[in-house]
């Protein structure tokens, strides 16, 4: 019989439950965001999204386990995303898990949030062959990595400043668009081509695999300081074309990646990929050069609990479990 888990996803500002049987089947996934809460600061505030959290968490558990005609009885583990994020953040979802766990006698998986994006592949579209390379561009983290087994992992290349989408998000907000700024960025590119300016590629011509893109963010904050009339009547050409320069470095990077690695199958996840411009991109290229490619639908792109638990469905049926010490980790690690 397929194992029935819980899963929690409070890392930054969006609370997450899931319910999940077996590795596939979302029985419940449940999300609320707090980005209104956090609007007119302009940025996610930490001690107000741990606050949110812990407000809304336990009515969201119980929410889940209705919609699934379940109760806490029915569950065989409880998982949760114990790293990274913001520390208070992960500290309530954490500590919520360790009680239900203890309670109801049940095994207690903490799950790396990173590692859990490519996991989203797999509830859209079933397992996947190994070896594969993941590129996960999530809001804080821009990562290749190569997996030859589940949690066989090598990590071929990462940023080492600003993630790609934290770029998008941090330029979307200079052009006084609130937060989330990618989808803002991302309809501009899909409707305006994005070649009127030219716009640093950083490490693009450089050997490796590393990703930056502090320096793209500083380009645009200049460009727009120098350039105020040009912002004024193009902005979405400017914007189309501030966001080629981010899709060309990904997709460049990538491809490099699979070339290097002698690999054929391909998964891209996290926030940044919910863009349709960046998914056109790969699925074009992919079908160019023969790669297998997996791309989860927008709505497991985004913080979920659903891939939280199907990650965690892989540890369970191996029987890595924690214990009640188990603690949050802010940092990637």
């Amino acid at each position: 019989m397929n194992a029935i888990g819980l899963g929690l996803d409070t890392t930054f500002d969006d609370t997450s439950v899931a319910i999940l049987r077996g590795v596939r089947e979302v029985l419940a996934n449940l999300t609320l965001s707090q980005y209104r809460d956090h609007e007119e600061f302009g940025g996610v505030v930490p001690e107000r999204a741990s606050r949110k959290h812990l407000e809304v968490i336990h009515p969201l558990i119980r929410e889940a386990l209705a919609k699934a005609g379940l109760d806490f009885a029915d569950l065989d583990y409880i998982a949760v995303s114990n790293m990274p994020g913001l520390l208070g953040s992960l500290l309530v979802g954490v500590t919520v898990a360790k009680a239900l766990a203890w309670s109801l006698d049940k095994p207690l998986i903490g799950v790396n949030h990173v590692e859990s994006h490519p996991y989203a592949n797999i509830l859209a579209s079933g397992p996947w062959k190994f070896p594969v390379l993941h590129l996960v561009v999530a809001g804080g983290h821009t990562l290749l990595l190569r997996a030859d087994a589940h949690f066989d992992y090598t990590i071929l290349g990462r940023t080492v400043d600003d993630a790609a989408g934290e770029c998008v998000d941090k330029v979307a907000k200079m052009f006084g668009h609130p937060m989330p700024g990618g989808p803002v960025v991302d309809r501009y590119a899909l409707k305006v081509p994005g070649d009127a300016f030219a716009f640093p590629r950083p490490l693009l011509n450089k050997p490796g695999l590393e990703f930056s893109f502090s320096g793209l963010k500083t380009a645009m904050l200049r460009f727009r300081e120098q350039n105020p009339n040009v912002i004024r009547k193009q902005e979405p050409a400017v914007l189309s074309s501030f966001f080629q320069a981010v899709v060309d470095v990904l997709v460049k990077k990538t491809f490099r990646a699979l070339k290097s690695e002698q690999l054929t199958r391909l998964t891209v996840s996290g926030g940044l990929a919910a863009s349709q411009k960046l998914r056109q991109t790969f699925e074009s290229e992919c079908t160019h050069q023969g790669i297998e490619l997996c791309y989860p639908p927008p709505s497991l792109c985004t913080d979920n609990a659903a891939m939280v638990a199907c990650l965690a469905a892989h540890r369970y049926a191996q029987g890595r479990f924690d214990d009640l010490s188990l603690d949050a980790f802010p940092n990637l690690v």
